[in-house]
């Protein structure tokens, strides 16, 4: 298995994603230096309502970057929310190394070959999928440790050892969310292996899953078939912690997706890699 992770990791060096990825990000993070240059920040993705409201975010759910009562004297909260509404928009990262790092053998047909000398294609698959995360995890752990940094030197503010800990928790549980995400991309590369009708596919579901998300969150309850799509997508749960809605059952809701992902969407990827005929 080492051998097999160590090969996969060294197709990912050598491979323009490696340098492509980092440079994704640093536009990320060249956009949320923009956000701070606003007039009284920046918010997308926004909606507003009176269900579930509370002082703290006053009924709404969204991206907000740089949105301070007090800009001289912010509270570490609003300095967080600035840098965690930040993850809603690394879902295009995370797709695009996805597809294109676990496709590309498939579309020049190299998978062939360790399987061809003996090598277990569920291990080739697991070495596939080690590789992708890791790679987001490193990149992603230090876009959010940068982009905090920036809004404290920005601000002026500095966190103490509770607060920095707090922040790595929320980051944590975007984590979870990132790799549930990830599992649910491959089992799509898996089913349609075209990286184009892949790529259109997951970014009208996730996409879309945010429109439709904004325009019912109110009653989101109430909507027998969508809030199950919805929940589906990683945006439900970036938007929702862009705003700390955690006392409404959104750490549960987090833990029950990453769970699904462990437990149902990986299973149902090597049953379907086992099942996989190449031509």
């Amino acid at each position: 298995m080492f051998n097999q992770l160590k090969s996969e990791f060294l197709k990912l060096r050598y491979s323009k994603l490696f340098i492509a990825v980092p440079i994704l990000f640093l536009a990320g993070l060249v956009l949320y230096g923009i956000f701070s240059l606003s007039s009284g920040g920046t918010q997308l993705f926004v909606s507003e309502g009176d269900e579930e409201a509370n002082a703290a975010i006053h009924g709404m759910i969204g991206f907000f970057a740089f949105t301070f009562e007090n800009i001289d004297m912010p509270e570490f909260s609003e300095i967080m929310q600035s840098c965690i509404s930040c993850n809603v928009f690394l879902w295009i990262v995370v797709l695009i190394l996805t597809i294109q790092f676990f496709c590309y053998d498939y579309s020049v047909g190299t998978i062939k070959l360790p399987i061809a000398y003996g090598i277990d294609r569920v291990k080739v698959y697991f070495a596939k999928v080690i590789v992708i995360v890791l790679y987001n995890a490193i990149c992603y752990f230090l876009f959010n440790i940068i982009t905090l940094c920036f809004t404290c030197i920005q601000t002026g503010y500095t966190p103490n050892i509770t607060e920095l800990i707090r922040y790595l928790s929320y980051t944590g549980l975007d984590f979870l969310v990132m790799v549930s995400f990830i599992l649910l991309c491959i089992i799509i590369c898996i089913c349609l292996k075209n990286t184009g009708i892949i790529a259109t596919v997951m970014c009208l579901f996730t996409l879309g899953g945010a429109v439709i998300y904004t325009g019912i969150w109110q009653n989101f309850h109430s909507h027998i078939i969508l809030k199950y799509l919805i929940w589906l997508n990683p945006l439900y749960y970036w938007m929702n912690m862009g705003t700390f809605r955690l006392e409404y059952g959104l750490l549960n809701e987090i833990t029950i997706y990453f769970i699904f992902g462990l437990l149902f969407l990986l299973p149902l990827s090597v049953i379907l890699v086992r099942k996989q005929e190449f031509k």
